[in-house]
């Protein structure tokens, strides 16, 4: 009878174990995943968004004529980056690879995968950031539909990091559309963006959708390549328990041949605060696709 108990005992400890270590397999696989609920709000965004655009803007070409109401700073930007002749894109995915990004001054940056796609006729954007803290997924989804702007994060594909929403996110996210058309310059020519000459060396763009409007200022080199963008119109999120305006500039450094496109190789975004200026984000990986499809994403 003992013997029996002891094998029973055995085998209800060989099957706890067992089960724990399934459930253990089945977390870490769930974890690697690249999904996840925040990724399927991610994709489903960026349908809305497609379904909105429609067709626009399939047969224009990037000409002198069609961008000849430019400042003659965008002008040679357009043209250095090899885009006339070129079709004027619609869209734009853009991966930024082996990233490293901070979540707060002072904090050491930590690797992450940041990918996102930018639409034309209106400006809608949507980014999408992997990464890991304390050894378990995070992720971050950041977009605009419409005008209507959002920043969520979670960990482990589960547990609420930030929720950020309202007027303040609805202008970063236009200001921040504004400075990545440098990647996208047929964003440039939309009725929604405006231009004033400021000197030989700067521009400065108004972009405004659904009456809300923001401000910023691109510097450019003796090339007439795209250096640097500036705004005093960002707010600076804080982790979905306040915002306030905050100085924020992008620099764009080391253009190169990237395809039919010659187009900057690193790129910094940074705050300026009461403590100084910051990275909170860099990457020198950049790989941009044009007009691509909804299955692509």
């Amino acid at each position: 009878m003992k013997n029996k108990q002891r094998k029973k005992s055995r085998w209800n400890g060989m099957l706890w174990i067992g089960m724990v270590v399934t459930a253990v397999g089945l977390i870490v696989i769930y974890l690697a995943l690249p999904d996840g609920k925040l990724w399927r709000q991610y994709q489903e965004d960026i349908r809305v968004s497609f379904k909105a655009a429609g067709t626009q803007n399939q047969s224009e070409t990037f000409t002198k004529d069609s961008i000849k109401e430019l400042p003659a700073l965008l002008q040679k930007h357009i043209e250095n980056g090899g885009y006339l002749g070129q079709p004027q894109m619609r869209n734009m995915l853009i991966h930024f690879h082996d990233t490293e990004f901070r979540m707060a001054q002072g904090k050491d940056p930590m690797k992450i995968d940041f990918q996102q796609v930018n639409f034309v006729s209106r400006p809608d954007r949507h980014a999408f950031l992997t990464g890991r803290m304390f050894g378990l997924p995070i992720q971050a989804k950041d977009s605009t539909i419409d005008g209507i702007g959002s920043m969520t994060g979670v960990l482990a594909k589960q547990i609420p990091l930030f929720r950020s929403t309202g007027a303040e996110m609805d202008q970063g996210q236009l200001i921040t559309a504004l400075a990545d058309a440098v990647f996208m310059p047929s964003l440039f020519l939309q009725e929604f963006v405006s231009w004033k000459v400021i000197d030989d060396r700067t521009v400065e763009g108004q972009i405004s959708w659904k009456q809300v409007s923001a401000k910023g200022r691109f510097t450019f080199d003796e090339e007439g390549n795209v250096i640097r963008f500036d705004t005093e119109d960002r707010y600076m999120d804080d982790n979905g328990k306040g915002s306030k305006l905050v100085p924020w500039f992008v620099t764009y450094e080391q253009y190169q041949q990237q395809d039919d496109f010659y187009q900057p190789g690193h790129v910094t975004v940074n705050w300026v605060t009461s403590e100084g200026a910051y990275t909170y984000f860099e990457s020198d990986r950049i790989e941009v696709v044009y007009s691509v499809d909804e299955e692509s994403i």
